[in-house]
């Protein structure tokens, strides 16, 4: 008799250990679920183009639908409009970063040329060094990042360039937090105020954004020592970085340069084939790689 309830008390035993481990074992599971479950919270990280998107653009190979589709932060056609004219407003609770450039930075839609308002020649969007700085960023800080990507090839071919920095006047604040200068190549006259247009620059933005940090990139493509001579001496001026593009450069015809008939992603969500040989000589998505890494190399953030 007495046996028989021992063994019976072992086995109440076995059962309620097992039991336990059991419960355990599904508590961790559930906990192990509920980990793998949440996804990290990326903050949000902006892109706009300064361009403005004009009823030819949005009618040649972007119809209403597919525009809605590229840039679902607006309603329709005509409110991107207004937004990308206006650029995003700096505020203190955001990371602000203003990229100016030629078609390396950004380039107007030309449905016979290129095929969104980006880095000419990246394979898409997201590929060109502006939105990969702007990642970047995004992952770096705490606060949600804004970029307004401003095209300066007015600015270079202009013979009174310091008539034009008006026009990006509403485009800083002090609430600006990073700008990089990238420009030079469309350069070919009036070249005997170099020296002043560039100090002007660099001036009208400090002025405009005065808690900004101010990069100023070299040449990429056909560098020319008089532009980059007008550069450094507007850094050296001011007191704001140069950012030499050496690498870029010794890797520019083996690794860097885009090709004839490269297949590139479009505002438009289609494929298209460079066949221009000035689009084939920008960067293609290493050499946009390069400039971005020669960037954050350069930021400080805090």
């Amino acid at each position: 008799m007495k046996k028989r309830n021992y063994v019976i008390w072992i086995l109440i035993c076995t059962l309620l250990l097992f039991s336990g481990c059991q419960l355990m074992q599904n508590g961790d599971s559930s906990q192990a679920s509920a980990h793998s479950n949440r996804k990290p919270q990326r903050k949000r990280s902006e892109v706009r183009s300064a361009f403005k998107i004009n009823q030819s653009q949005t009618d040649s190979g972007t119809d209403d639908e597919d525009y809605e589709d590229y840039d679902d932060d607006t309603d329709d056609a005509a409110e991107t409009e207004e937004q990308e004219m206006e650029g995003i407003a700096a505020t203190e609770d955001t990371y602000d970063y203003v990229a100016l450039g030629n078609s390396i930075t950004c380039n107007e839609i030309d449905e016979n040329l290129w095929w969104g308002s980006w880095g000419m020649a990246a394979s898409s969007e997201e590929k060109d060094y502006v939105h990969l700085v702007a990642n970047w960023l995004g992952n770096q800080t705490s606060k949600e990042v804004n970029t307004t990507v401003l095209d300066l090839k007015e600015w270079e071919v202009a013979q009174k360039r310091d008539s034009l920095l008006s026009d990006y006047a509403k485009y800083f604040d002090e609430n600006t937090n990073l700008v990089t200068i990238q420009t030079g190549e469309n350069i070919t006259e009036y070249k005997d105020t170099l020296n002043q247009d560039y100090s002007a620059l660099v001036k009208f933005i400090k002025e405009k954004a005065p808690n900004a940090q101010i990069l100023m990139l070299g040449e990429m493509l056909w560098p020319s020592e008089d532009i980059e001579s007008a550069k450094k001496a507007a850094c050296k001026e001011h007191n704001i970085t140069f950012i030499e593009m050496t690498t870029f450069l010794n890797g520019y015809e083996s690794s860097y340069k885009s090709a004839l008939n490269t297949e590139v992603t479009g505002a438009d969500g289609k494929q298209h084939k460079i066949s221009n040989e000035v689009v084939a000589a920008h960067p293609n998505d290493a050499g946009m790689e390069c400039i971005y890494q020669s960037v954050i190399n350069n930021i400080s953030l805090y």
